[in-house]
Parts: structure tokens; C-alpha cells; sequence
């Protein structure tokens, strides 16, 4: 039975489209992978098969390895099916996500839902990823909880509370929780405005910015692979929590990086700090283990 006030049902159909390959040498022409009319990836063909990715309603991408093109135009078919059930469960339940909390698992999500006709509150571990992909596609926070897909989890992560959720907390005794102090809580909301590029190739300093009211920037050096990792895994939807924040403070080399920082932060010192270069006395400490790519 449909809640309410339910969100429109949105569309999420997968068309592959043949075109011409701009490579000569390549006899088989390429597909490429359309949701809603808007590409999403390519399938090309390589040697035994076509390869490539097919987007999904929950926000994965599928792999089905060298197939061919008859095998992934069966596999749109399925993933068109399961979208449509998928966005029908999600409008049409009556339990809506009415909060939702980090955990220390990145990718899980504590939800808490309410179900419109009865009142009775129930609680969720879900995929964040899927979470993202649920806001994109109803474009709003009036979620239901049947779209999302049951979590397999080994161990339960601990939910992470925010200050003033101490009642909160309280009520839910089975949960394994713990309240975030000030610091902590507001990184889980602190979105990357910029990503500026640092001397040392394993370091990149961000620019972060409150998600509530876009206020409040600061500057945090981050490792380069933590940022990718987690841009791989939650786009644009990354949080300053996802990354890994450093000691060192690389040069800036690009003079309009520099002069960007300088007018946000009239503190920020750019001008005095040298190139970064590796510690060749490292190579005399007798230690085997040295590392000459750079700080981590």
C-alpha cells in the first residue's frame, strides 16, 4: 500500500546504443551504456568478447566479464527488471527514513524508519553507497525502506551517534553505539569543495565545507590515496571523514592554487615553504626500511 506521501516514482532504464568505433582496426562497433538517455560507460570488443560495466538501480556497477553483445542485452533486461520492483518498493513503503547515522564501517549506514500509517519506528544498517543512489534517483530524503537490499555483515559496526542524540541512543539499547565528539561528528558532514596539488605526490590538500549551511571552510592535508579510494567508492558524496589527514605541509606549487588559499585563509602560509624533495639522509640511518617516495 502506497505511503501518503510517498515520493514520484522515478525512471532508471539501461539502453545500450551501437556506434562506430573511432578506431579503424577495430571491426565490432562499440555500445555505449545509456541510463535515462545519458551515458554511463562504453562496451567494447576485446579479443573473445564484449567487456564492460553495467550501472545498476542501488548504485554498483556489474561486471559479467567477455561476453557477447546478446549477453549483456539479456543482462539490461534483468537490471531493468530489478530497477523498476526496486523504485516501486521504495515509494510505495510505508515505513520512510526518517534519520540516518554513520557507523565505523564507511560504506554502512544506521537508519532509523517510521512507518507512515502505524507510527511503529524500526531500525537499519544500510549501504551508504545505495543510500547515495536512492537520494539521486528520488531526488529527496522521503526515502522507504524497501529500497534497500538486505546487508550481509560478518560483524555489526558500531553506530556513531551524534552530540544530542544521547535519548536517542538510550532508547536503542540493542545497538552497539557510541556518541562522536564535536570534531568527529562534524567531519561525517563536511563536503570537498577543491582538491589543490601538493609537491609531494602522495599528498593533496583539500578544502572542505559544512554541508549544512556551506559555511566555515578549512584546508586539510589528506593522503592522495585515501582521497581516490574514497572518491572510487562515494563520488562526489565523500566526506572529510572518508579521508586520511597528514602531519606534513608540502609546498603548493601552482601560483593560482597559492593565491586561491591565500584569499581564504589569511593565515595560511604558502610562500615560505620550500618544494618538497626526499631525505637522502635516510639513506645513511642504516634503517632498510627507508622510504624515499615520500611522507605517507
Amino acid at each position: 500500500m502506497p505511503a501518503p506521501h510517498g515520493p514520484r516514482r522515478p525512471a532508471f532504464k539501461i539502453t545500450l546504443e551501437g556506434r562506430k568505433s573511432p578506431h579503424l582496426l577495430e571491426r565490432q562497433p562499440r555500445y555505449a551504456v545509456l541510463v535515462n538517455g545519458a551515458q554511463q560507460g562504453e562496451l567494447y570488443y576485446n579479443m573473445r568478447g564484449y567487456q564492460g560495466y553495467l550501472p545498476t538501480v542501488h548504485g554498483s556497477r556489474l561486471d559479467i566479464g567477455e561476453r557477447g553483445i546478446s549477453a549483456f542485452r539479456r543482462e539490461v533486461t534483468l537490471l531493468n527488471r530489478e530497477a523498476e520492483q526496486a523504485i516501486e518498493r521504495g515509494a510505495a513503503d510505508a515505513r520512510r527514513i526518517v534519520l540516518t547515522r554513520p557507523t565505523t564501517d564507511g560504506g554502512v549506514v544506521f537508519a532509523l524508519s517510521r512507518d507512515a500509517l502505524t507510527g511503529t519506528d524500526a531500525t537499519h544498517l544500510i549501504s551508504r553507497r545505495e543510500l547515495i543512489q536512492a537520494r539521486r534517483l528520488f531526488g529527496s530524503d522521503d526515502l522507504g525502506a524497501g529500497f534497500f537490499r538486505p546487508l550481509d555483515l560478518d560483524t555489526e559496526p558500531v553506530v556513531l551517534f551524534e552530540p544530542g542524540d544521547e535519548a536517542l541512543a538510550a532508547g536503542l539499547p540493542q545497538l552497539r553505539s557510541r556518541i562522536m565528539d564535536p570534531v568527529e561528528a562534524e567531519a561525517h558532514e563536511r563536503e570537498i569543495e577543491r582538491v589543490i596539488r601538493t609537491a609531494d605526490p602522495e599528498v593533496l590538500l583539500v578544502v572542505s565545507r559544512r554541508t549544512r549551511d556551506g559555511a566555515d571552510p578549512e584546508p586539510h592535508y589528506v593522503t592522495r590515496w585515501g582521497h581516490e579510494t574514497a572518491l572510487a567508492r562515494f563520488g562526489p558524496d565523500l566526506r572529510l571523514s572518508d579521508l586520511i589527514e597528514v602531519g606534513t605541509r608540502p609546498a603548493i606549487p601552482d601560483p593560482g592554487d597559492r593565491a586561491f588559499l591565500r584569499g581564504q585563509f589569511t593565515w595560511f602560509g604558502t610562500e615560505d615553504e620550500q618544494p618538497w624533495r626526499p631525505d637522502l639522509s635516510l639513506l645513511s640511518s642504516g634503517a632498510p626500511d627507508a622510504d624515499l617516495e615520500g611522507p605517507a
